[in-house]
């Protein structure tokens, strides 16, 4: 059996919108192609029993999971935290924390976000747009951990959510003439591509940039980045 190390990209997956993951897809090629030291592939952790069955593939191979998630919540606890390692091969599975709370994301999208308003002499104020979540309330606590972490850097930086207080749309709203809007989704389906789209098309102001995580074109080679920061760790 091979030794060679494994990087596993968790994502949700594609609800609505595109819903065939190719962003995940390419995501997964790219990184590859960037780490001649490990083997890259995915694993959706909206499907029953898709995890566990990874990490059975994965055998006793050294396997990192980096997800793909801007939260702590439901799916990072129960379908990646509760089975990256445990069992027989759990000695060599570590699981990273979600992309939204590692320690450079915040960085990175403030970069992000100047070299696309350098040019336009504006400084404009961001809103973070992210799912939310009533039952346990980690999606809009991470985000606003995010923003908070942007902050020094950015200045204003407000969050808004689609499915709880307060909506993206009346943060949207309220931001002013000069705002940029950030949506924090990976996949191009329902979320990352259908509501993220109206609610920049209904906007009562346009925003200056309007994008979302998922589609930045230099994502990939910074999760190769993290993903070999964590194929040199010894603990």
């Amino acid at each position: 059996m091979s030794a060679r190390p494994l990087i596993l990209l968790a994502a949700h997956g594609e609800r609505g919108g595109a819903a065939d993951n190719a962003r995940l897809a390419s995501l997964v090629r790219e990184v590859d192609e960037a780490l001649g030291e490990a083997d890259v592939g995915s694993v959706l952790v909206n499907v029953d029993g898709a995890v566990e069955a990874a990490l059975d593939a994965a055998g006793l191979r050294p396997l990192v999971v980096l997800p793909l998630l801007f939260s702590d919540g439901f799916f990072f606890e129960r379908r990646l935290k509760a089975h990256v390692g445990h069992g027989a091969a759990g000695a060599r599975q570590r699981l990273a924390p979600p992309l939204g709370l590692w320690p450079s994301f915040a960085a990175f999208l403030s970069a992000q976000m100047t070299m696309r308003t350098d040019n336009s002499g504006v400084r404009p104020d961001l809103v973070l747009i992210a799912h939310g979540s009533q039952p346990s309330g980690r999606s809009a606590a991470c985000a606003r951990d995010l923003a908070a972490r942007m902050a020094p850097a950015w200045g204003a930086v407000r969050t808004g959510f689609l499915e709880e207080a307060p909506s993206a749309g009346d943060v949207m709203a309220g931001a002013g003439a000069s705002y940029a809007a950030i949506g924090l989704f990976f996949g191009a389906g329902r979320h990352g591509a259908e509501d993220f789209e109206r609610l920049v098309r209904e906007a009562k102001t346009a925003p200056l940039e309007g994008f979302t995580v998922g589609a930045l074109k230099d994502l990939p080679g910074f999760i190769a980045a993290e993903a070999r920061s964590w194929l040199g760790r010894s603990d």
